[in-house]
């Protein structure tokens, strides 16, 4: 007989079950996935778990094989209950339930009351760190068991990291130029504002987690990682030093007001996410930033003048892209100005601005400026420039 299902918008619409059909499901449903069934009667999940309602179906669980109790036991503690669910194809509360029943007591595949000090420290150190899943492979426990803990040992799972911006300081800074590279804000609500930080390479992504000391991390499956706060506080903080709306900056983006004893550390964090350090085709050291806004091209323009005398190339690509460049000892110059004695960098872009550095003996031409000289004696001394 048809089966009227509503649908969204409040019509409804007819979805016909033959005897066939019906037997089908009251043979299988419990031993079978509701996906299952509905792939075999090409039918849609939902009609299958509204036609098992109006049949007194629904109290059927699926019965569990010998073989998955073996991969239940084998796979709880180290792929964690979420992902061994998966692995099941069952949900995550039947997977707690029999890991309960199979395990017992004290057992390690058992609700434990027991802690040992190994699996409090691990809590303690990525209760506010790891996603669950994670932390489920951890511990070998579940969600329950993990929040009651950390409200025993009085952890939160989410700690405002509004204080640590509170003073500048070189960390500060280099966050806050990492913020204006690769960084972004989503808006959920007048009290719900997410900040994070985009990065194909992780060090630089856990190196923001520790320094901040809060937050989460994700890896995505296009190999990107992300890091992610929520804080208003944070977010009305960075409009305010930023002068706009950093919602919506990717055009827009201005340079903030950062004290200028920590200019460097706040260029070294955009250099981070959106600058480059290669040789040429002549073996000459260049360094390239890029921008979608033209005001923040501008502003490091005058700011590198200002406070190094290094003169950059500035133009515009066909894509509406800003690029701010040098080659040759300004290059160097600007690479030293960076990453000399700097304590927050990403690995891969500090290990070649050492190497830039200290180039010997390359006969490398640029303007120098009596600026130049006064901020690089030992760098200039290098091409014979005096």
């Amino acid at each position: 007989m048809p089966l009227l299902i509503k649908r969204k918008d409040g019509a409804m619409s007819r979805d016909t079950w033959t005897q066939d059909d019906e037997k089908y499901l009251i043979e299988w449903y419990g031993e079978k996935s509701a996906e299952e069934i509905a792939d075999a009667l090409e039918k849609k999940k939902r009609s299958v778990y509204y036609k098992a309602r109006v049949l007194g179906l629904q109290g059927r669980t699926r019965r569990w094989t010998d073989d998955e109790i073996a991969v239940l036991k084998e796979n709880y503690v180290t792929l964690g209950a979420r992902r061994t669910a998966e692995v099941l194809g069952r949900t995550l509360a039947s997977v707690h339930t029999k890991i309960r029943e199979v395990g017992g007591g004290n057992s390690p595949l058992g609700p434990r009351n027991d802690w040992t000090e190994g699996e409090e420290k691990f809590l303690l150190e990525n209760y506010q760190v790891l996603d669950w899943d994670k932390l489920e492979k951890g511990t070998g426990r579940d969600k329950a068991a993990m929040v009651r803990k950390a409200r025993e040992l009085g952890i939160k799972r989410y700690v405002d990291p509004f204080p640590f911006f509170e003073e500048w300081s070189e960390e500060v800074a280099y966050i806050l130029g990492f913020f204006a590279a690769d960084g972004w804000v989503a808006i959920r609500g007048p009290k719900s504002i997410r900040i994070g930080f985009s990065q194909k390479e992780s060090d630089i992504i856990y190196t923001l987690k520790k320094t901040i000391g809060t937050g989460r991390i994700t890896e995505k499956s296009n190999g990107m990682y992300e890091y992610y706060v929520h804080s208003v506080k944070l977010y009305d903080w960075l409009c305010e030093v930023f002068g706009f709306d950093v919602h919506q900056k990717s055009h827009t983006l201005l340079w903030p007001d950062v004290p200028k004893e920590y200019v460097r550390h706040f260029t070294r964090g955009a250099f981070d996410g959106d600058g480059s350090i290669f040789r040429t085709k002549d073996e000459l050291w260049s360094i390239d930033y890029a921008s979608s806004s033209k005001d923040f091209i501008e502003s490091l323009f005058n700011i590198t003048i200002e406070n190094i005398g290094v003169r950059l190339s500035v133009g515009e690509n066909k894509t509406n892209v800003y690029h701010a460049r040098t080659t040759g000892v300004g290059a160097v110059c600007f690479i030293h100005w960076l990453y000399k004695n700097c304590s927050i960098a990403l690995e891969r872009k500090k290990a070649l601005a050492e190497e830039a550095m200290y180039p010997r003996g390359l006969a490398q031409k640029n303007i120098v400026t009596e600026k130049m000289k006064e901020m690089f004696p030992e760098v200039l001394a290098t091409y014979n420039i005096r």
